[in-house]
């Protein structure tokens, strides 16, 4: 229910998902090393030099690792690293996930700003996976190909203006039950775009746009969905952007419209949510439309009701569900009449399902007011 809150997933998190998250105090687990220690294929203990870390994660120098292992990251490095100079320092040991019943060790090994990150199986020291960030200066000879191609994407999607990338991660992901290869180009202010690395085709994307940019019916349509949540003085939109992410909004991405004022940092407690955006200023959401980018439909629209002078109260299921069924059929053209509804009491969510159709996701707060309403992307 959780991961269907929001469509719209910030974008560095793509970048992230591939990055192993790492203790970040871990330089303080590492002690002096033997120089005869190696470790690698036969180490099943959290051995550090000639003690035992009985805390947290094994860290270990990279000089330690069994030579096997070095050469097969040393080998990935330069398939994939383009010329660029790596200097490995640390390793640390965890699990990774095979399938769904099988977990096995692995070392993380990694440069000292984490630029570069290699993963390798702990027993056959098979590199596993490969991350690693360049400048947008670094992205020459074979790499620069994927640097045209993202621009082009850009204006394939309609900007009128190239984006400012400074940085591209490479990952590739060689685990069976998740094998990829991908390089993800970003900006300064969250804007990231996603290629495939053998088809160069977009995966995933996050970019701003201007509203002069957008189709006029896009906006007309976020607009109208708005005002079907009871807003009765309509304010204009301030954020407009487009997002694809792989298997959440669609083959062909959606547009997400916001309104948002900006808090002053001693106010910022006045708000139940407010975001802070790469400018590390605070702003609040008054209303948030999510249009699909090739056919126009709805696919949330969410408002922040003025809740002055209002009573708190408890609807009853049949008052949410005849709240929700007008505005289901203008917004999505459903009828919810033969669909059936389950209530989460703590969230204030109506679910609304039927065999082989998009569910209806309705959210009241404690007013009373329907201040969210979504179709599911996918049929469940």
């Amino acid at each position: 229910m959780m991961k269907n809150r929001w469509i719209a997933v910030t974008l560095i998190c793509s970048l992230l998902g591939a990055t192993p998250v790492l203790a970040a105090s871990a330089d303080e687990n590492v002690e002096s090393h033997s120089s005869e220690t190696k470790l690698g294929k036969s180490d099943n203990i959290r051995s550090v030099g000639n003690s035992v870390n009985h805390k947290g994660p094994e860290v270990v120098k990279y000089a330690d690792l069994d030579s096997s292992f070095q050469e097969a990251v040393e080998k990935a490095i330069t398939q994939y690293g383009n010329g660029k100079s790596i200097q490995f320092e640390k390793a640390f040991k965890d699990e990774y996930v095979v399938d769904e019943n099988k977990k096995l060790n692995r070392w993380l090994i990694e440069n000292k700003d984490r630029s570069a990150i290699v993963s390798v199986d702990a027993a056959s020291g098979k590199v596993l996976t490969i991350s690693i960030t360049f400048d947008v200066s670094e992205i020459t000879g074979d790499y620069e190909k994927y640097l045209t191609t993202v621009h082009s994407s850009v204006k394939q999607l309609g900007s009128q203006s190239e984006r400012p990338f400074t940085i591209a991660n490479l990952f590739i992901s060689n685990i069976e039950a998740n094998k990829s290869q991908s390089i993800t180009f970003s900006t300064h202010d969250d804007q990231f775009i996603k290629l495939d690395l053998k088809t160069s085709k977009p995966l995933n994307y996050h970019l701003k746009f201007k509203e002069a940019d957008i189709d006029r019916k896009i906006v007309a349509a976020a607009e109208q969905a708005v005002q079907s949540l009871g807003v009765k003085k309509l304010q204009p939109f301030t954020q407009f952007e487009l997002h694809k992410n792989e298997g959440l909004v669609g083959e062909n991405g959606v547009w997400i419209l916001k309104r948002r004022i900006e808090v002053k940092y001693s106010d910022r407690n006045i708000y139940k949510a407010i975001q802070r955006d790469h400018d590390n200023k605070w702003y609040f959401v008054e209303s948030e439309a999510v249009v699909e980018r090739k056919t126009g439909k709805i696919v949330s629209v969410t408002v922040a009701p003025k809740t002055v002078d209002q009573k708190q109260v408890k609807l009853t299921q049949k008052q949410g569900v005849a709240l929700a069924k007008p505005i289901a059929k203008k917004l999505f053209g459903v009828d919810l009449s033969s669909y059936q509804v389950k209530v989460d009491n703590v969230w204030g969510d109506y679910k609304f399902s039927s065999k082989d159709k998009q569910s209806i996701i309705a959210k009241f707060d404690n007013y009373g007011n329907l201040v969210r309403i979504e179709r599911m992307m996918s049929k469940r």
